[in-house]
């Protein structure tokens, strides 16, 4: 079981209430649901994929902890949304006045780390980029994630950090790729947004290797 060091002044109020200790239990109900997956499906997809997955186990596991929902239809935006908004049309969950956003990335590695499906990437992280589909995301979780060793054959992933920014504007995002043909319109987080989402950090695990690899890629310093 990983251990995790928690900013305890975290305090959001966005229609229901998320703390840093919330966090910490949803990560770890996540993690657990994780490792019990088969080993053979985290071979066969690709990390994007897996990324989706954790991010959905973790919204599920965080709206359970905090007494919010997951947004009822596919594309609504933000993803944890205040019970009230149950009952709420589709066009008024496209875009939520309340609730958190989430985005999951595994980051990216130095160039020829040959790394696959149940090997731990820390030692080669060069960055850490979360993406959304445009860039009016104002506040965002953003998830961070690893294989770890736990004595099995596998290494299995989990949650490696957590990080949070409520005042994130339209040029803490870069601009958007993909806007020709049938690709997916993405934006990726530049260095003044990661900076904030660092100043913002909520968990991470209790390892010095992400302690130190974290701190230095998203610019600050643990207290």
């Amino acid at each position: 079981m990983l251990n995790y060091k928690i900013n305890p002044g975290l305090h959001i109020n966005c229609g229901f209430i998320v703390t840093g200790e919330a966090v910490r239990n949803a990560i770890m109900q996540t993690n657990a649901i994780l490792g019990d997956l088969p080993a053979n499906l985290y071979k066969s997809i690709d990390y994007k994929t897996t990324s989706a997955m954790i991010g959905s186990v973790f919204c599920d596991r965080l709206a359970d902890v905090v007494g919010a929902i997951v947004n009822p239809i596919e594309k609504g935006h933000p993803d944890l949304v205040p019970p009230a908004a149950i009952n709420c049309t589709e066009e008024e969950l496209r875009n939520y006045p309340q609730g958190l956003e989430i985005k999951c990335t595994i980051g990216s590695i130095e160039t020829g780390a040959d790394l696959r499906a149940g090997q731990t990437r820390i030692e080669s992280l060069t960055g850490i980029t979360w993406q959304a589909h445009h860039r009016e995301v104002a506040e965002l979780l953003g998830l961070v994630w690893d294989f770890f060793e736990d004595g099995r054959a596998f290494n299995y992933p989990a949650i490696s950090g957590a990080f949070y920014s409520d005042d994130l504007c339209e040029d803490d995002w870069g601009q958007i790729s993909g806007t020709n043909g049938r690709n997916t319109k993405v934006s990726a987080m530049v260095a003044s947004g990661k900076a904030k989402m660092g100043r913002g950090w909520v968990a991470v695990v209790e390892k010095d290797e992400y302690l130190t690899a974290y701190s230095r890629i998203l610019r600050f310093r643990f207290p």
